[in-house]
């Protein structure tokens, strides 16, 4: 079975695959060039965090390793051309998604693309201007409590300030995924593993990607952001779904297991049948929100069979049959009489 929407062409999967390849090479391109601006003026943009995070009043500040400086200028200057480039990130990102989603999930990658942004923002301000200068503050006030002779390695202190932001990178994209396809109805309790399968999945895989030569880093910043999202998204991860669906389970002659979705429109008046497993979803046909639930609903549970009653806009159901191909689709607009023999799913 396979979902194809009306806006979907029959173009080859070299084809997609070929768009996305130029779609991300447009991307690096733009993101090799805004990063110069950024490396020629990276000088004075670390001496302002290395003046914002010196916790002493005097001079506590020592270079240890000179070649990690070097280091850190290209990281800081990458990433920050990479954030320079978000609209044009997701512009290409909107562009090459919006063709195969449904209307909902459309809603759902807007919401994403325009709220990411601008919590990333909010949260590194708190972190580079707030947080971080407080709590280098605490650990030198401790270490002069003790009588320490303070010492600090400025590459160090900037080298944990960017593994905080990158956390946050993830950890916000990631929630603003799960979020907001709780929001538009697309996640809940039913379909939940499935999201946390692909959004998980790819969080860990670039986390560990980026501490590559740090597994242990990467290992335990993977689990703390998997652990921060699954905290946020717990209110829709848990949520009860919208319909309570159960399929109506049948043999054939030959043994095979026949999935029925029983679904009721109630366009029409008619008589419904009377089974445990029958759904209703009012006006599913002429309503467009209500479509995609069934659309939701037939991509979750993948049933070989559904049987419609109450319902006489046929021309409905045949473009959904041409959507969901290998579905037999049977509208019934009389005789809702005939349950055939089932077992419990």
């Amino acid at each position: 079975m396979s979902l194809h929407l009306s806006s979907d062409s029959n173009a080859r999967v070299n084809i997609h695959t070929n768009e996305l390849v130029a779609r991300t090479g447009i991307v690096i391109f733009l993101w090799m060039i805004a990063t110069i601006p950024w490396l020629l003026n990276i000088n004075n943009l670390l001496e302002y965090f290395v003046a914002i995070f010196n916790p002493c009043t005097g001079d506590c500040l020592n270079l240890y390793q000179p070649e990690k400086w070097s280091e850190l200028r290209w990281i800081v200057a990458a990433f920050l051309g990479l954030l320079s480039i978000t609209p044009i990130i997701n512009l290409q990102i909107w562009v090459f998604s919006k063709p195969g989603l449904t209307d909902s999930e459309q809603r759902m990658l807007r919401l994403v693309l325009l709220l990411a942004p601008v919590l990333f923002l909010i949260a590194s301000y708190v972190t580079i201007a707030e947080l971080l200068p407080k709590l280098y503050s605490i650990g030198h006030a401790v270490h002069s409590d003790y009588g320490f002779v303070t010492k600090y390695d400025a590459v160090s202190l900037i080298y944990f300030a960017m593994t905080l932001l990158w956390i946050q990178t993830l950890v916000v994209i990631s929630s603003a995924v799960m979020v907001c396809s709780g929001l538009t109805g697309n996640l809940d309790s039913s379909n939940a593993n499935w999201w946390r399968l692909r959004v998980y999945g790819f969080t860990s895989l670039v986390s560990i990607l980026s501490h590559y030569d740090r597994t242990t880093n990467g290992i335990i910043i993977t689990l703390a952001t998997i652990f921060v999202v699954e905290l946020i998204s717990r209110p829709w991860t848990t949520k009860s779904p919208k319909y309570d669906v159960k399929l109506r389970r049948s043999f054939t002659e030959e043994g095979e297991i026949i999935s029925n979705l029983e679904l009721v429109c109630g366009c029409v008046n008619g008589p419904i049948p009377q089974a445990e497993q029958c759904l209703t979803i009012q006006d599913v046909c002429t309503d467009k929100f209500a479509h995609e639930d069934l659309i939701r609903i037939v991509d979750n549970l993948k049933p070989s069979k559904i049987s419609v009653y109450c319902c006489n806009k046929y021309p409905v159901w045949d473009r959904l049959s041409n959507l969901y191909q290998g579905i037999e689709i049977i509208v019934n607009t009389d005789d809702y009489a005939a349950i055939e023999p089932t077992f419990d799913r």
